[in-house]
Order: structure tokens, then sequence, then C-alpha cells
């Protein structure tokens, strides 16, 4: 008995499919930043060893970042069957990345929204649209 809300069912195969496709999302944007990062210390080293040391330990931070996203596929779905948890088999490789693709396109739909929001605000809002036209003042005689 779980209860639902304003997104859908929030089941325990649901949430445990959610926090598994966030941590495949960190872990790949955490090789990422390494990837990037060693690009730079490469590039900007200009001879120094410890640049260059630091570069390649960014490398290092990466591989293991791979090898943790390899195994979190591998290993967690065959945890979840050993300990016989509910619809193990929904915990595969395909169904983590198909999550992982809906939570970022959620997020960037997000981004749309918001974005959508504040250009119909600057041309649609009183506070952006103050009309710059002198208000006529009549010279009443009595």
């Amino acid at each position: 008995m779980s209860p639902t809300s304003t997104y859908g069912s929030d089941t325990v195969s649901e949430i445990i499919l959610f926090v598994l496709a966030i941590m495949v999302i960190l872990i790949a944007a955490w090789c990422i930043f390494a990837f990037v990062r060693a690009i730079f210390f490469f590039i900007f080293s200009q001879g120094k060893e410890e640049k260059i040391k630091k570069a390649w330990n960014s490398i290092r931070y990466m591989i293991i970042g791979i090898f943790l996203t390899i195994i979190l596929l591998y290993l967690f779905p065959r945890i979840f069957r050993l300990v016989w948890l509910e619809n193990y088999e929904k915990y595969n490789a395909k169904s983590i990345f198909n999550k992982a693709w809906t939570i970022l396109s959620n997020v960037f739909e997000l981004k749309n929204v918001i974005k959508e929001s504040q250009e119909l605000d600057m041309y649609n809002s009183q506070l952006y649209n103050q009309p710059n036209t002198p208000q006529i003042i009549e010279d009443y005689t009595l």
C-alpha cells in the first residue's frame, strides 16, 4: 500500500529505479567533469609536473566513474534478485537508462517552462510593460 502523489504512483520499485537513475546521471556528470578538467590541465600545464599529475588523476577519476557505472548496472539487479525484491527484473540497464532519460528530459522541460514563463512576463506583465505615454492633464476653467 503505497501512497500516490500528483506525479504518479510512488511504489518501492519506482523509487529504487529513480535512485539508480540519479546515481547513473551523477556518475556520468562526474566523468564528464573529470575528463574536461584533465583536458584543461594538460593544455595549461606548461610542462609543470604537478599539473600533469593532476590531469592524470582526473583521468583516473573518470575511469573509476565508468567502472562504478558498470558495477551499478551489473551488480544491483543481481543483488535485488538474490534478496527477492519485488519486480527485480525491472532493474535492468535499459530500464535504468530509460528512467535517467526521462529525468533529464523533465529537467530540461522544466527549464523551458521557466524560460517561457519569463518571456511571457516580460511582454505581458505590468512590471515590464510600463507605458511611456505622458498623462494628459486637462485644464478645467470654471
